[in-house]
């Protein structure tokens, strides 16, 4: 079952057929994106609707919560008018509706940009902003229900440009943009989540052929071994992050192999595990290279700076290494060949914090892991404003006393006050061991005043800036870690490799790149064969653990498929549906199934989607479905059977349900009208009087016209 477990009912009670999952009616749409000019024109009328909905600032919960009573169901209408189109054509329709997710991101961030240069309407621009990501999410979770591919291939992934300033934007795709723009909001949406969970499983992929468009992966519902025993699936996030943690996992192991079996004083030359970690540490820094050559200043992000640093004191001490065996020293140097030996090594034990916590970047997709990395991230960057302050206090103290030392026109001390300074912000500086009789009584008054300030004050800043931070990201924390998971996606798919190659591997690529292979001149045909077959035999242990595990994923696909659900649906077997779930491993239901289809003579079934034919069932996989459809309806049945034990356990499930509609508060109705649920029967009793008053009214009126005829009447009479 998919994880959206409310949408499938217990079938002993009756179906609310909006509540029945089924597959999308979803065709490849053909039609070119609107514009750069009408997305302008989209987000204008969006604004301009926003502008109108929100005049005042609202208190933000009004806005936020379901079945707002300011974002009602007018207001959604509305925002869908905005897109334009003919109302008489679907396809119109969708052709500009598809960028309306993209265009109220674009609104969120003019909003943002306001309240930044308008201060005293912050607040209010701030809920504009929060309401065009609201209206985001309300649109996702929409056409997750009506179309799901169409929400995911078009309205999210897909990449549209839209003209600001007279210059038309690079392309960029909705998801891109609320990631960038950390819309926890947007970024929570149910659809939204779907969404990522598909790129990182590798069912929605990126075209070869176009950039701007995301296809779906036509090798999910397929059970045959080759469709994926391929280098192809190895783009998939999730296989690629399994490979880069087990890659450094080894890494991790190899350093320590070295650092902690050195036994001997002598110089030894460099092993073969020695000579891993340096073919692994020059691959991830060609990678970093690459990676800051396509990306640009944009590179420049805390993982990176992390893993650079430690590449940097690993190549130290690699070139410090190589120094001392090959170089010899001569008799006047500093240091001899033994000397920088030992410096080597002590400086590639200073390696070992960062080569265990880089560990970190690779786990942070589970959820734990993830949210204490968020957690950390924000007190790193709330410690910014302490060290700055710190800073400023710290230059300020240490000019004072580098003149009293330099008073009586002598520098006697300054490396000491300056030593003592700094441990004095660790709570371990003196007075008496550096300013004893040092300048008295000035020196003291200046030393209690850096105590008092730094410890007293900065450092309980310190705690307060922490304190809020982690109180910020508790109260979100699970929208923090879906914007962390959304943003490591990204670092995926976005400008992705025409062949994966892991670092360290992307070495082996560097010999047998494209600019390598035309000065050979060989043949764009062969270069791509010869890739290929590279990366089957290097990667052909982790294909076969994908094929098994997909081909497995496969055939739930099929059964999803033959009973119209998404293609996601039955994963979770939940307690409440007795008609959810995929059956693979009970071999007695199974053997049960094949013997009722024994006298079947087809060997294959179709699975179709959309009346087309995409996969064929073998007669195995169909015996699967069969056990799952057995299984079902026999629980069903003891469900059943059990219930009637006892004629006085049912109920009077006609009465009981009119029981449940009078009892529930008028949500939908409430929502429709913009009066909200709390107000609905006010509006009913009004609505009833209003009636009632209007029936009196004209039944007075009749009366009136009555009486009009019969004094016209009476006056002719007269006459």
């Amino acid at each position: 079952m998919s994880s959206h477990h409310g949408h499938h009912a217990d079938p002993i009670l009756p179906v609310n057929s909006s509540d029945v999952s089924i597959t999308e009616n979803y065709e490849e749409i053909s039609f070119l994106p609107p514009n750069s000019r009408q997305v302008l024109r989209i987000a204008l009328n969006l604004k301009y609707l926003i502008d109108k909905a929100i005049p005042i600032a609202y208190n933000e919960e009004l806005v936020l919560c379901e079945h707002s009573r300011i974002l009602n169901a007018n207001v959604i209408r509305l925002t869908r008018e905005a897109c334009g189109g003919d109302p008489s054509d679907p396809h119109s329709l969708r052709k500009y509706e598809s960028v309306l997710v993209f265009s109220l991101l674009k609104v969120a961030n003019w909003y943002d940009d306001l309240s930044s240069q308008e201060l005293h309407n912050s607040e209010l621009y701030n809920l504009r902003s929060t309401v065009a990501q609201q209206l985001c999410k309300i649109i996702i979770e929409e056409e997750e229900s009506e179309n799901l591919y169409f929400m995911m291939l078009n309205m999210l992934l897909h990449r549209y440009t839209i003209n600001e300033n007279e210059v038309d934007s690079e392309p960029t795709n909705a998801l891109e943009l609320a990631t960038d723009m950390h819309y926890t909001i947007v970024i929570g949406s149910s659809g939204f989540q779907r969404c990522l969970n598909w790129l990182w499983r590798g069912w929605i992929v990126q075209s070869r052929n176009d950039p701007t468009i995301f296809i779906k992966e036509n090798s999910i519902s397929s059970t045959l071994f080759s469709r994926h025993f391929t280098p192809e699936r190895i783009k998939t996030p999730q296989y690629q992050n399994i490979i880069q943690l087990l890659f450094s996992v080894l890494f991790l192991l190899i350093y320590t192999i070295i650092v902690n079996t050195k036994t001997s004083d002598e110089i030894e030359p460099i092993d073969k595990i020695e000579a891993f970690l340096y073919f692994f540490t020059i691959g991830y820094i060609l990678d970093e290279f690459f990676k800051f050559y396509y990306i640009g200043m944009a590179y420049l992000q805390f993982w990176n700076c992390f893993n650079d640093t430690l590449y940097l004191i690993i190549i130290v001490s690699m070139n410090l290494r190589i120094i001392s065996i090959y170089w010899p020293m001569s008799p006047d140097s500093t240091y001899d060949n033994k000397q920088l030996d030992v410096i080597s090594y002590r400086i590639l034990a200073c390696a070992a914090p960062f080569i265990w916590s880089r560990l970190l970047l690779y786990l942070e997709s589970e959820r734990f892991v993830g949210a204490m990395l968020v957690v950390l991230k924000h007190m790193m960057k709330e410690s910014l404003i302490f060290f700055v302050l710190l800073g400023l206090i710290m230059i300020g103290f240490l000019q004072g006393f580098l003149g009293l030392d330099s008073a009586d026109g002598k520098r006697e001390i300054t490396t000491s006050i300056l030593s003592n300074l700094i441990i004095t912000v660790l709570g371990s500086g003196s007075f008496d061991e550096t300013f004893d009789n040092f300048a008295p009584p000035y020196a003291g008054i200046l030393y209690y005043g850096y105590c008092f300030i730094v410890t007293t004050i900065l450092l309980n800043i310190l705690i307060a800036l922490y304190s809020n931070a982690y109180q910020k990201v508790s109260d979100n924390s699970d929208d923090e870690y879906m914007a962390l998971m959304s943003q490591k996606i990204l670092r995926f798919i976005r400008a992705p490799d025409e062949n994966v190659f892991v670092p360290p591997l992307n070495l082996i690529e560097l010999f047998i790149s494209k600019p390598v292979m035309k000065i050979l001149m060989v043949p764009d045909q062969w270069y791509k064969n010869l890739t290929n077959f590279i990366m089957v035999i290097i990667y052909s242990p982790f294909l076969f653990y994908i094929s098994i595990k997909e081909i497995k994923i496969a055939k739930r696909v099929q059964y999803n498929r033959i009973k119209k659900l998404p293609d996601d649906a039955n994963e979770i077997d939940v307690a409440w549906d007795l008609t959810d779930g995929y059956l693979d491993n009970d071999s007695s239901l199974i053997g049960l199934a094949e013997e009722s289809m024994a006298s079947t003579s087809n060997s294959t079934t179709d699975v179709t989607e959309n009346g087309a034919t995409i996969t064929r069932v073998s007669h195995a996989e169909e015996s699967i479905i069969q056990a799952t459809n057995l299984r079902n309806n026999i629980a069903i049945k003891i469900q059943r059977e059990a219930e009637a034990a006892d004629p006085k356990f049912g109920i009077n499930k006609t009465k009981w349900y009119k029981g449940i509609n009078k009892a529930i508060q008028p949500v939908e109705k409430g929502y429709e009208n913009g009066w909200g649920w709390e107000n609905y029967k006010l509006y009913e009793s009004l609505e009833a009087k209003n009636k009632v008053t209007e029936k009196k009214i004209d039944e007075l009126n009749k009366t009136i016209v009555q009486l009009t005829e019969l004094i016209k009447e009476l006056k002719i009479k007269k006459e």
